[in-house]
């Protein structure tokens, strides 16, 4: 099957103008969109006050379970120290979620707030 595909426009080269003046060009600062002002962070995203803590820390853990899955996948397309370094962030997400995990049982010690992970078995 074929495509009919428009037809592009002439690309033909710009013909030299007679004058032995240079062609001034463009500033790249005039392609780069100029922001009104710049907003602090804490501006853009914030959390709810009213937001009880055992609930902030399932969603930061569920957060870096997250993390941890995606570094793993992104470390499988790398070698060498890209990789290292990859699962060097995948581990400091594991420490990190096994910390909320920690402070979240020692808030709700009778198990309230759904687990997020499997417990880890040795």
């Amino acid at each position: 099957m074929k495509k009919d595909t428009p037809s592009l426009p002439d690309q033909t080269p710009p013909q030299e103008s007679e004058s032995k003046e240079p062609a001034v060009l463009a500033q790249p600062q005039e392609y780069v969109r100029k922001p009104r002002r710049t907003l602090p962070f804490n501006e853009i995203f914030s959390v709810r006050t009213d937001v009880d803590t055992a609930t902030l820390l399932t969603h930061a853990c569920e957060t870096l379970a997250a993390l941890n899955m995606m570094t793993a996948n992104i470390a499988d397309d790398f070698t060498g120290s890209q990789r290292s370094r990859l699962l060097a962030i995948r581990q400091l997400s594991i420490m990190t979620e096994m910390l909320v995990n920690r402070a979240v049982e020692n808030l709700d010690p009778v198990n309230l707030v759904p687990r997020t992970t499997a417990p880890v078995v040795h």
